[in-house]
């Protein structure tokens, strides 16, 4: 019965040699094998100092008959056989000790019974069972370590041979989880054009200890000096998970010594299969702002849910930047329909696509014009929205500039349409896409978004409707973005165009902005201005000259260039007219702006000669109103009147 169960237990191990990996199968357990049969000869050689004496011949012969299988069902209970020897590490080697550990500890317990269970039979001596243990660990642990070593060098000569590429000296910096990961990853893999020679840690308990090979021989303030003595050209960032402010010190450290600055992917994309760790990217310049992103905590997730969870929501300017990415999160609140209002047909095509893989029919293409009231009110009646998004606007400056009455009837007569219409077919919640150039605008663009706020909240005091409008700065990523425009110039080989030395700006990635433009809807009980959290404004230059570098150019091989501030544009952006106030919202990353909705008489009557004035193309009428409602003054910054002339023919 018992060499039946042995039998049963073995088999399995003994059945890779039908596999595939026949060959390998077969070595792997005549290896182990070998390893306990040696171990037992080596034990009893060790415990007799080489003479076995007569009566225990017999006994190490049963030994060395029996052991083997016990061993190799321990190893087929803990995995050891399952484990790839090419790959082995710290988990499959604690696995072939718990193997070997369990099978010595349970040959210590049947010694010590034994002379009650059965006092005629001599027992196996206590350091033989302790030899054997150590000696066969000790050799197990060899063979699949050599076996390792073997296969990384070989994969080393596989991939450098015949390779042109000459690997750059990186210096690493971070010396956790993932600076170990690329660390070994960077070493096997010479095709991904770093070789890694040392490690950068801030952390005090990490100088000077050798990790995967390499030391850690400062912290990132050394960088430069470090780099340099090293013969580094790159700097790695082993950091995934670093905050934004860890990021930027770290670059803004290797600014001056040229240094390229490289990053690793997150751990996120190394799960999900989308990047391996020696896909060396360029650091984000996401990164490089100064500001950690507002997360959703659960409160406001709450918040959101109670105020658009199973609605129907209506988005103008679905295919735009913003409004697709609004569209993007309300999906995941299971809209009972998402209404996608847009005008050009392109972009609708886009997210309509993109929205169905989500919501199936509840994914509503509406091809519309929010400037065109009887299109609009249709639109309302058909589908019935009780939350609205408006986010169709203009949103260039140097364009409106060049074309006031397009501004004025996108921007002004399209949210008053819009805001009519919902006010008619009881909407529940509107909110208005707003900007920081609204603020004591100098750009007919600006002017004509404050007009919208002006506008909405009017409505707002003449509706159960809770109006809200939400204003924040540049977002990241978008198509107009100087983002992207800085990206394509590089691209070209440059100049980098720059208006102004000292130019700064407000800057948000979109997923954010859009984010907490739901939590502002869903807190707004009607007439608020919101103010997103922008922190700290950016200085243009600097990120042109960080964008150069992080593409490993330097300002010789891409020159910046000033070029003076352009039609309607500020040095620096605000958030708060001089007549408002900034006041807690009770949510993270969103502010309220007191004053903001200020109630002015004759309103309607002079937004109905503004978008007469547009409907005339009469530029000296619209720039007049706009002074008149806003405080629109706009900066000389030597337009010429040929653009003059240009926006008075349109």
């Amino acid at each position: 019965m018992a060499i039946g169960l042995i039998v049963d237990h073995v088999a399995p191990v003994l059945s890779v040699a039908h596999t595939p990996n026949a060959w390998r199968g077969r070595a792997k357990v005549a290896a182990d094998v070998g390893v306990v049969l040696v171990a037992i000869v080596a034990a009893y050689a060790l415990r007799f100092d080489g003479v076995l004496p007569a009566t225990f011949i017999i006994q190490a012969a049963v030994v060395s008959a029996a052991l083997p299988s016990i061993r190799l069902i321990a190893g087929r209970r803990f995995g050891t056989h399952r484990a790839s020897w090419r790959l082995f590490g710290l988990p499959e080697a604690l696995n072939v000790v718990r193997a070997v550990g369990t099978v010595s500890a349970a040959l210590v317990a049947l010694r010590m019974v034994m002379p009650w269970i059965a006092p005629d039979i001599q027992v196996v001596p206590l350091g033989v069972i302790a030899l054997e243990g150590l000696v066969g660990l000790s050799l197990g642990l060899a063979l699949r370590v050599g076996a390792r070593i073997v296969d990384e060098r070989a994969a080393v000569q596989r991939l450098g041979f015949g390779s042109e590429t000459v690997a750059r000296r990186a210096v690493l910096v971070g010396a956790g989880r993932a600076g170990r990961m690329a660390a070994r990853e960077l070493r096997q893999r010479p095709d991904a054009g770093f070789r890694p020679v040392a490690f950068l840690d801030d952390d005090p308990s990490r100088q000077g200890q050798v990790i995967e090979g390499l030391q850690v021989v400062g912290t990132t303030a050394d960088a430069p000096r470090l780099a340099r003595q090293l013969g580094a050209m790159d700097v790695i960032l082993t950091m995934p998970s670093a905050s934004r402010a860890a990021v930027r010190r770290v670059v803004e450290r290797c600014r001056s010594s040229g240094l390229a600055v490289q990053t690793v992917p997150g751990l996120y994309e190394l799960i999900a299969g989308r990047v391996g760790i020696t896909r060396i990217l360029p650091v984000d310049v996401h990164d490089l702002l100064g500001r950690e992103v507002v997360k959703l905590d659960d409160h406001a997730a709450g918040l959101v849910r109670g105020a658009l969870w199973g609605k129907r929501v209506l988005v103008t300017g679905a295919g735009g930047s913003i409004g697709s990415e609004l569209c993007r999160q309300l999906a995941k609140l299971n809209p009972e329909a998402l209404i996608l209002l847009e005008r050009n047909e392109n972009n609708l095509f886009d997210i309509e696509q993109e929205m169905r893989v989500i919501l199936g029919e509840r994914a509503i293409p509406c091809l519309a014009d929010v400037r065109d009231e009887e299109q609009i009110d249709l639109a309302m009646l058909e589908h019935r929205p009780q939350v609205v998004f408006h986010a169709a606007a203009y949103k260039h400056v140097p364009m409106m500039e060049r074309y006031p009455a397009a501004a004025i009837d996108n921007n002004v007569r399209g949210t008053r349409v819009v805001v009519e219409a919902s006010h008619r077919h009881h909407v529940e919640r509107f909110l208005l896409v707003s900007t920081d150039k609204a603020v004591n605008p100098t750009s007919l663009m600006g002017a004509s978004k404050r007009v919208a706020e002006l506008v909405l909240h009017q409505q707002g005091r003449r509706t159960t409707m809770r109006c809200c409008a939400v204003r924040f700065g540049n977002v990241l990523g978008s198509r107009g973005s100087v983002l992207h425009t800085f990206r394509r110039q590089i691209e070209r080989g440059g100049p980098v165009t720059v208006t102004h030395a000292d130019v700064t700006r407000f800057f948000m990635t979109i997923p954010e902005a859009s984010r907490l433009l739901l939590q502002a809807v869903a807190i707004g009980t009607g007439g608020e201005t919101f103010l997103l959290d922008m922190g700290e404004s950016v200085r243009i230059l600097d990120m042109a000259r960080q964008m150069i570098r992080l593409a490993g150019l330097t300002e010789d091989e891409v020159p910046i260039e000033i070029v003076g501030l352009r039609p309607g544009e500020k040095m620096h952006e605000e958030l708060l007219r001089s007549c408002e106030n900034e006041s807690p919202s009770g949510v993270e990353g969103i502010m309220l702006a007191r004053g903001a909705a200020s109630d002015q008489l004759g309103l309607r009557e002079r937004v109905s000669r503004l978008e007469h004035a547009a409907n005339r193309r009469d530029i000296a009428e619209i720039r007049a109103l706009m002074t008149e409602l806003t405080g629109y003054c706009q900066p000389d910054h030597g337009v010429g009147e040929e653009l003059r002339r240009a926006a008075t023919a349109v």
